[in-house]
């Protein structure tokens, strides 16, 4: 088994963006429990109200303009229906899937609610950091984490998922875009 970090390819595909008011219509005004901007594993099924998210390029923007099918924010996934339909089983022991609104119809936001610190995963001999965010490197005891679809851990604050080669198989042979997967586990901090 081979695991990847998922990195956005905002090269190629426009970013998600959320609309700040109805987030804090529906979910309060404590910004440290929105969605949109926090990393940590907290589960928000059972107080879910499905949201409009904009995967569309602003003329001027610094992405690029397509749509895309996987992208990876702030420790979550979005998946388009079509990649919900192709990951769900690989993922769903492993989060929760959110449904959202979005230009091409329904999608869901994957939350990740796996976390390798749960069975020892963090090989912590050979991950390294220099002070608390910069990740220099980031291993795994890839055995521990085989039952794993997708991952977070706290050594990076929550901020990457880490997939297995299955999930990445899957999104490649299916053409799904959005995303990249790279051997780099630390390659969301370069």
């Amino acid at each position: 088994m081979s695991l990847y970090s998922i990195v956005s390819d905002l090269e190629n595909y426009a970013y998600i963006g959320f609309d700040r008011e109805e987030i804090e219509e529906k979910f309060g005004d404590d910004i440290g429990t929105h969605i949109d901007m926090s990393c940590q594993p907290r589960s928000y099924l059972s107080s879910w109200k499905t949201i409009a998210v904009s995967l569309s390029h602003e003329e001027g923007g610094i992405t690029g303009g397509k749509t895309a099918d996987i992208m990876q924010f702030k420790g979550k996934l979005f998946l388009s229906q079509k990649a919900y339909d192709l990951l769900s089983a690989e993922l769903e022991n492993d989060g929760e899937f959110l449904p959202v609104e979005y230009e091409n119809g329904r999608g869901y936001i994957f939350n990740p609610l796996s976390l390798a610190e749960s069975v020892d995963g963090l090989n912590k001999e050979k991950s390294k950091k220099a002070g608390k965010r910069d990740i220099i490197n980031m291993e795994f005891h890839e055995a521990r984490l085989s039952h794993f679809g997708a991952f977070k851990t706290e050594f990076d604050n929550y901020i990457s998922v880490i997939c297995n080669d299955r999930v990445k198989e899957i999104a490649q042979n299916e053409g799904l875009g959005g995303v990249k997967f790279s051997e780099d586990l630390a390659e969301n901090f370069r």
